[in-house]
């Protein structure tokens, strides 16, 4: 029975493919993270880099775009760090 008022985002991909493995590494991932769920942790990963787009698009005021671009880059910048840190 579909639910009203909901998004819904299914992916599907083959285990071997590279998105496949990126899935699977994610699903072990989340087992790590105390089962913060799959879910959350895409949704997270799109608010980072889409969310100051969404805001923009809705017509949030400056204040609050200036904040959420703030938050993202910084988010962003920890990723860079933490992606560097697999080249030491």
């Amino acid at each position: 029975m579909e639910q009203p008022n909901l998004e819904v985002l299914s992916i599907k991909r083959s285990h071997d493919s590279s998105d496949g493995q990126l899935l699977q590494f994610l699903r072990e991932r989340e087992r790590q993270m105390s089962g913060r769920g799959l879910t959350k942790i895409v949704l997270s990963t799109l608010r980072m880099c889409w969310s100051p787009f969404v805001l923009k698009r809705r017509g949030a005021d400056s204040n609050t775009l200036k904040i959420a671009v703030i938050y993202s880059v910084s988010q962003l910048e920890l990723q860079i760090y933490l992606l560097k840190q697999l080249l030491d």
